[in-house]
């Protein structure tokens, strides 16, 4: 078992919030750049930044991606939600811009949508952010899968690595590589003036905790390679419903994407987001589904107390 402890709840000043809610309660995607902590929230229409020097007690702010405001009632917020679940860092290099990418989930039209937002060398938010429509690459990653339901995305070399979540209903994650160059090519051109880019899919079984099929709820680098994926056994027949926590685990996968090791984190957490410090420690985001709960911000050690997450 992993345990890990919980830094903070992600409270907020009411007033900063849209809805005038304490706390943010659904934190879905973690990436940390630099000076900065920024998780995305899927019923939400912002960013909420945390400067790393301040993690434990510093205020939170919530940076819109989009203007328009969503309803209170919780299902017609839930309806006409972008359902933002990954986000990830994209290095630069010489002929690109260092960015952040929130990636809607695919599972309702009204969620084939990313937003950029470019960074400074710091890590901080460099301009507004650019919105691009999904709807033509999600309908080719729907030919691989029975429901589309992107929950993570990371940089690996020059590939793009996008995660589709399982549930009862689609019991196998499914995997998609796809060019890193042409991805942001693709997303940066003006719409429908750029090719989709190739695609090369593979399914990913985590295996299930009762009956409940494993799904990938985030995934980041690890610095000697391969990928750290979080996953939660959520019953639910589909990737718009809800569905009681059967546990959490984080999963080791190669560069090639072969699964090395698997550990069941304690606690019943529903773990939505993962990433690294630069000093190697793991950090989490917890999702209780309800949005009278303010989402967690916890941390372990890495490599867990008696694992070798690179040996099976």
């Amino acid at each position: 078992m992993i345990f890990s402890t919980l830094v903070r709840s992600l409270e907020i000043d009411p007033a900063s919030h849209p809805r005038g809610q304490p706390h943010i309660s659904s934190a879905s995607g973690l990436a940390i750049v630099g000076d900065w902590f920024y998780i995305v929230a899927d019923d939400e229409n912002h960013l909420i930044a945390l400067r790393s020097a301040d993690v434990e007690a510093g205020s939170l702010r919530m940076l819109p991606l989009l203007e328009a405001r969503l309803p209170t009632d919780p299902a017609e917020r839930k309806r006409r939600k972008r359902d933002l679940e990954a986000l990830f860092h994209v290095p630069g290099d010489e002929g690109r811009p260092p960015m952040l990418v929130a990636w809607g989930s695919g599972s309702r039209a009204q969620r084939d949508f990313a937003y950029i937002v470019g960074l400074d060398s710091d890590g901080s938010l460099a301009g507004a952010a650019r919105a691009v429509s999904l709807t033509r690459l999600h309908d080719v990653l729907r030919s691989h899968v029975g429901e589309l339901n992107i929950e993570a995305g990371l940089v690996q070399g020059d590939d793009l690595c996008l995660f589709s979540r399982a549930n009862r209903g689609a019991p196998a994650n499914g995997c998609f590589r796809l060019d890193l160059g042409l991805v942001i090519g693709f997303l940066l051109a003006d719409e429908g003036a750029a090719q989709v880019p190739p695609v090369r899919f593979a399914e990913l079984d985590l295996g299930r905790i009762g009956e409940v099929p494993v799904g990938i709820t985030d995934a980041t680098p690890l610095v000697e390679g391969g990928w750290l994926l979080s996953a939660v056994a959520e019953d639910t027949s589909n990737a718009y419903d809800d569905g009681r926590c059967a546990g959490a685990v984080l999963a080791a996968c190669d560069a090639s994407g072969k699964l090395t090791w698997t550990g069941r984190l304690d606690g019943g957490f529903k773990v939505e987001g993962i990433a690294f410090d630069e000093q190697g420690t793991l950090w989490l985001t917890t999702d209780a589904d309800d949005p009278s709960v303010p989402s967690g911000l916890r941390r372990l050690r890495w490599p867990p107390p008696g694992q070798q997450p690179q040996a099976r």
